[in-house]
């Protein structure tokens, strides 16, 4: 499985993500439409994106979606046949946009493996405090227990962020058995997303909590890096 990403210049390239197939889903952004298709189809992904930030996702549908991008809803099922195509979508790009400001934010001194891991985590926490994000993953995970189109929405998303940190996992121990990258993974994804109860946008904060990010990324290393039991 790939993602596109940029490199610092802003030239494409394609960035390999995981090592087998447990976390492929096929990614359905941009289907083989060419030029103005694609320019449409990316429209409306940003739109929704819009909307989301502004509404919700309880407000997004085929219609409000149709109504932000003044097309018909015809037009937006032609690109992504029904909400949970929409919304698997939506999971997709947003990992995508996330892995282009990586890319183009990563300090040209950070070269080993270690250093992009310890990077990489660091940014994935900054991330989730950016209002939008922060805002999406608010919603989705609030929506997951009654909307069968966010549930599959935040499998997609959560899904290509083990797989980015299995491919992080992998260059910094090669020989670490696949089943336990796989659930290092897993558990690094838990406490990334887990530190956004207690240091996402507008938390009370608590004095005995300052230090905590950079304690979490301590943390997370050390399980990345501990002996394998499996």
């Amino acid at each position: 499985m790939t993602i596109n990403s940029a490199d610092r210049t802003g030239n494409a390239l394609r960035a390999p993500i995981g090592d087998d197939h447990s976390h492929d889903h096929s990614n359905p952004v941009l289907r083989p439409h060419t030029g103005k298709g694609n320019e449409t189809a990316t429209n409306i992904l940003e739109q929704t994106i819009n909307l989301l930030s502004t509404s919700g996702l309880a407000a997004v549908s085929i219609r409000s979606v149709a109504e932000k991008c003044n097309i018909s809803p015809g037009n937006v099922t032609y690109y992504f046949k029904t909400k949970e195509v929409l919304f698997e979508s939506l999971a997709a790009y947003m990992f995508e946009r996330w892995t282009r400001r990586f890319y183009a934010k990563m300090p040209d001194f950070i070269t080993s493996p270690d250093e992009t891991f310890t990077y990489s985590i660091e940014f994935m926490i900054e991330e989730n405090k950016r209002p939008k994000t922060s805002t999406m993953l608010q919603e989705m995970w609030a929506l997951s227990n009654h909307s069968p189109a966010v549930l599959a929405m935040m499998d997609v998303f959560y899904s290509q962020m083990r797989a980015w940190i299995e491919t992080l996992l992998r260059a910094m121990n090669p020989l670490q058995p696949l089943p336990t990258r796989h659930l290092r993974a897993a558990l690094i994804t838990a406490q990334i997303e887990g530190l956004m109860i207690l240091i996402g946008r507008n938390r009370v904060p608590h004095p005995e909590l300052i230090g905590l990010e950079r304690e979490a990324v301590i943390q997370i290393k050390h399980l990345a890096t501990a002996n394998s039991s499996v």
